[in-house]
């Protein structure tokens, strides 16, 4: 039998900020058995800093995003819109969304990936295109905590650093808002 290759996730800003937030993005790539990728335009114009505090007096300050250790550590690839037909689909999407997502779901549908969104309209026009799937922080924080056996406590830790240092925080309309709730209200 073949080995199944898994779908690669390609994330965009918003997912690529929550979990380099998190403080565990090299922890969470390495734990995940799909490849993690990003396109370049979200590196380079979207997902620039996230923000954090010392103590709880301490003024928030600006981190900026440095994806180079996930990189050279093989955990995501950066890729570019390299084909007319990526760029007539990205032209495409970008009148209904921001480049960011356009580029993202361009890339996902002519590369076989699955898209990491927490936008909702990127999320309706994933669906209503139906030509990739999508998956969210929520989920790919979920399945890392489930795959490294990861403790409430330390759980809780991470989505209230996602929550402060990316300024996420789900809606009850997210299928995981109650695990959300839940792990938050420890």
């Amino acid at each position: 039998m073949a080995d199944l290759q898994l779908a690669p996730i390609i994330l965009d800003a918003s997912c690529l900020l929550n979990l380099y937030a998190s403080g565990r993005f090299m922890e969470i790539a390495e734990s995940l058995p799909e490849p993690l990728v990003v396109s370049d335009y979200v590196v380079e114009q979207e997902a620039l800093f996230v923000t954090y505090k010392e103590s709880e007096q301490d003024e928030e300050q600006k981190r900026t995003v440095d994806l180079n250790p996930l990189v050279s550590a093989g955990l995501i690839k950066v890729l570019s819109i390299n084909s007319e037909e990526e760029q007539e689909t990205f032209v495409d999407l970008a009148s209904e969304l921001d480049d960011g997502e356009a580029i993202t779901i361009s890339l996902a549908e002519h590369r076989g990936c699955c898209v990491a969104t927490d936008d909702r309209k990127a999320l309706r026009v994933i669906s209503e295109r139906a030509s990739t799937h999508a998956t969210s922080t929520l989920e790919l924080v979920k399945r890392w905590a489930e795959l490294r056996n990861v403790s409430r406590t330390e759980i809780k830790s991470v989505l209230s650093l996602i929550w402060t240092g990316a300024s996420y925080y789900p809606g009850e309309r997210e299928p995981l808002y109650s695990w959300w709730h839940d792990m938050m209200s420890q």
